[in-house]
């Protein structure tokens, strides 16, 4: 893993750093919208956060992070 992260360049490594933080973002503000707004139980609110936040993560690496469209 870290022989992975030394490879990376400089503004990948970045791009990868804000993907996760939004990703972050998405699955805390929606296991609060699911276990506080909607009253579902706080285990699945939970799962579906994280599955949502992960859909995100998965999406935004591979279209905006680890294109080729790029030249570093």
């Amino acid at each position: 893993m870290l022989s992975m992260l030394a490879k990376m360049p400089t503004k990948k490594f970045i791009k990868f750093c804000l993907v996760g933080a939004v990703g972050f973002l998405i699955q805390f503000g929606f296991l609060l919208l699911f276990t506080e707004v909607a009253k579902l139980w706080y285990v699945l609110s939970f799962i579906i956060a994280v599955s949502i936040a992960t859909i995100w993560n998965f999406t935004a690496n591979f279209k905006w992070t680890f294109t080729n469209k790029e030249k570093e």
